[in-house]
């Protein structure tokens, strides 16, 4: 059964998948998707062995991996819809249909590190869960290794295709290491396949039989065939280095070729907001150009961003959808005074994004030229346009919008409580760090109105906190990116736009950020040029009669950032602030705990190593493991000679371990005898031996009739034991290690019986 399920095959199988998958963890922006995804790499290859152990026909095992892959999806990610708790019914496989599908089309405009989302470590872990059951039925249950490195070097291809600046160096190699071990795998077992290594004995006469032959595949050409390839990756590896003309890495892509990185690709902006990187890297790619009758234009708006994780901001899914050629009417504006409207012409060149850049408060969309995609459509309460396998570049379109003005005078009135429905832009995480909480509340000392709050958050980022903006920021390993911004005080725009909604939240005040890009420049001829320069992230906070008001935290110049009529002039201390009435909620700092252990720029490596150093022991304790399982369940039986004949083939897979010969076609007392001329055996060691000698003989030769007093378990395992050591004791270092971390008779090998002339004489049993 052992040899059916192929371990040594199986395991590389499993490892090879493993450090293919590696070359995702630049795609991802924290760690949490490696031990789910290690598990049910884990989990096909244990499907893949219990499959060939019962000697399921070949088609079949798939289905059955399949299965078990399903099973596990559904309890991670379907658990509720799930049949019986835990099978994956048409309710579950339906939950899971909705949620790949939102995956796809959040990694479908998400610029890679991607938020750690439930949706995206979905594709995540049934992806790679795929790969891992391709290369296990290929290369272990078909026995094609060479053609397994086809879905592996996919895994490999993507993250090296779409992350900025290639994926790390060492990746490639952990990725063709993990290949040649199933490689050195299939060799081996096919050496073994042929069986026992004959040679001519020394001193044979030659004959008609004794014409020199071919010499068969030793089981050591695996690990010949695994030498050779690391020989390969590091000649890979260092050869272009070393060439004029070659001198590109092979792990890093040409910027040009991946889009949204200088080039002639088109420019994508990441819709979510992290804080722990910047929007785009190709500042001067034009995007789009747009003319507007708004007296001052503001920002352009691509996507509002309403939840928080701890890490990364990211957008709700809307409710309602309406198609963008129905208009929406105006927000509550019934504190605001002065409200217009404006049309905006946009002319989309290189953007490649599912959403639409919008102005606030668009109201309707109509297609200038060829007519739009029926799958653009608008998020009523976010007022942003978006679709699901749709793409914004070459888009042509006009906005009609809502021009919205509130003086600070109405901003200073607008002091009543946010409505229910707006208690999701009040929450805030458990893991968020308390200095956020304690920091606002210091800020806002003094602030009475939600206004006099925000504003003073604002005078607080761009003056009076020593912020300075810069895209070249590194957090420490380990640190919690928002710690690190607030005591460091230099970051990008999704830093402060993200922090300050944050706070705003903290002292009571709904927020959100919004990703989109700054108005662009005026030319000559009244036409706005917008450039990948001009991506840029800001708050946006709720007010009373007004709704929801943008304002500027970040502190640079240039790049069309500007602060807003009614944040320009700092709050006076001695200006007297408008009487708070009574329904007004007096800020309260949130419950917050303490960050989560591993959290920060710092868990992916942290959780890779310990995900790695807990795979390796795995890897070297589990055939000691197994070996030692072994011997207990043979010396255990119940039946007395079926306990002696087990214990007896268990010394005979222990002496082969260690390297000594030792064959099952001779007599006991003859393989005893044997030994005792390989290994030297003391009193107590021949003792032990003599002990299990007879009672083997008394089982095999003896009339079935015949009663003698069986051994107990423990009396077997302690005369096992001493031969056991006497056998290691005598072996050379090389053999003793392997018998611990590659027992050849785990894997249904053993040594081949041999001659024995020239062994040292010693006494027999």
């Amino acid at each position: 059964m052992i040899a059916r399920m192929r371990p040594a095959a199986t395991i590389a199988a499993a490892i090879a998948t493993m450090t293919a998958s590696l070359s995702v963890v630049p795609l991802f922006d924290s760690g949490r998707w490696i031990l789910p995804t290690a598990l049910a790499i884990v989990l096909m290859a244990v499907a893949g062995a219990a499959s060939r152990a019962v000697a399921l026909p070949a088609p079949l095992q798939p289905v059955l991996q399949l299965l078990a892959l399903l099973t596990l999806l559904t309890v991670m990610f379907a658990q509720p819809a799930a049949a019986w708790g835990f099978l994956p019914g048409p309710v579950a496989l339906a939950e899971l249909q909705d949620l790949t599908r939102i995956g796809l089309a959040e990694a479908e405009v998400a610029l890679a590190p991607v938020p750690t989302t439930e949706t995206l470590v979905l594709l995540s872990v049934g992806g790679i869960g795929l790969v891992a059951l391709t290369v296990d039925t290929i290369g272990v249950t078909l026995r094609l290794p060479a053609l397994a490195g086809i879905p592996l070097l996919l895994v490999f291809a993507l993250p090296a295709a779409v992350v900025r600046g290639g994926v790390p160096w060492w990746l490639l190699p952990l990725a063709v290491i993990g290949w040649l071990l199933l490689l050195a795998a299939d060799a081996r077992d096919d050496a073994r396949a042929w069986g026992p290594l004959l040679t001519r004995r020394p001193g044979a006469q030659a004959g008609p039989r004794a014409h020199p032959r071919m010499p068969r595949p030793r089981a050591s050409a695996g690990a010949a065939a695994l030498q050779v390839g690391l020989v390969a990756v590091v000649v890979a590896l260092l050869l272009p280095t070393a060439i004029p003309g070659l001198s590109e890495p092979v792990w890093v892509s040409p910027s040009g070729d991946r889009p949204g990185i200088g080039g002639d690709g088109p420019v994508s902006v990441d819709p979510f907001a992290s804080l722990r990187r910047d929007l785009v890297d190709n500042p001067e790619r034009e995007v789009l150009r747009y003319r507007t009758t708004a007296p001052s234009p503001g920002y352009l708006r691509l996507v509002a961003l309403d939840t928080f994780d701890g890490v990364t901001w990211r957008p709700s899914e809307a409710p309602i959808r309406v198609p963008v050629t129905e208009p929406l009417g105006p927000p509550d504006l019934a504190g605001v005074a002065d409200i217009g409207e404006s049309t905006w012409d946009v002319r989309i060149s290189d953007l490649d994004n599912a959403q639409l850049p919008v102005p606030y408060a668009g109201s309707v969309i109509t297609p200038a030229g060829e007519a739009l995609d029926e799958r653009w459509t608008w998020d009523p309460q976010a007022r942003t346009v978006g679709g699901v396998g749709v793409s914004s570049r070459d888009a042509a379109y006009a906005v009609a919008a809502y021009d919205i003005d509130p003086t600070r005078a109405e901003l200073r009135a607008a002091t009543k409580r946010a409505p229910d429905s707006l208690l999701p832009y009040l929450q805030l995480p458990d893991t968020l760090s308390p200095t956020l909480a304690t920091l606002a509340d210091e800020v806002t000392a003094g602030a009475q109105t939600p206004y006099a709050r925000a504003r003073a958050l604002v005078d607080w980022f761009t003056d009076d906190g020593g912020f300075s903006y810069s895209t070249n920021v590194v957090t420490p390993p380990g640190a919690d990116p928002l710690e690190s911004f607030l005591e460091e005080r230099i970051g990008y725009c999704q830093q402060f736009a993200g922090t300050m909604a944050l706070m705003a939240r903290a002292v009571g005040i709904p927020s959100r950020v919004v990703v989109g890009f700054t108005g662009g420049r005026l030319t000559d001829d009244g036409e706005y040029v917008v450039q990948a320069r001009n991506a840029h992230a800001w708050p946006e906070l709720w007010f009373a009669g007004i709704g929801w008001v943008w304002f500027e935290p970040t502190p640079r110049i240039g790049a069309g950032v500007v602060q807003p009529d009614y944040s320009r002039d700092r709050v006076d201390s001695d200006t007297p602030e408008a009487p708070v009435p009574d329904e007004v909620p007096q800020p309260q700092a949130p419950d917050v705990a303490a960050p989560v252990a591993g959290a920060g720029p710092g868990g992916p490596p942290t959780l890779l190593i310990v995900a790695a150093l807990a795979g390796l022991a795995v890897l070297v304790t589990l055939p000691m493991i197994i070996v030692a399982w072994r011997r207990r369940r043979r010396t255990s039986r119940t039946d007395a000679r079926v306990r002696i004949e087990a214990t007896w083939r268990d010394l005979g897979d222990s002496v082969t371990d260690f390297g000594w010969a030792w064959s099952r076609a001779q007599t006991p007392r003859e393989a005893a005898n044997s030994l005792g001329r390989q290994v030297t055996l003391g009193e107590s060691e021949r003792a032990a031996m003599r002990r299990l000698v007879w009672w083997i003989e008394q089982v095999r030769y003896a009339p079935p009739t015949m009663e003698f007093i069986a051994p107990s378990p423990a009396e077997l395992r302690a005369d096992l034991a001493v031969l056991r050591r006497a056998a290691d004791r005598a072996a050379v270092r090389s053999r003793r290690v392997r018998a611990r971390l590659a027992p050849a008779s785990l894997w249904g090998g053993g040594l081949s019986e041999s001659s024995l002339e020239g062994a040292r004489p010693t006494a027999g049993v």
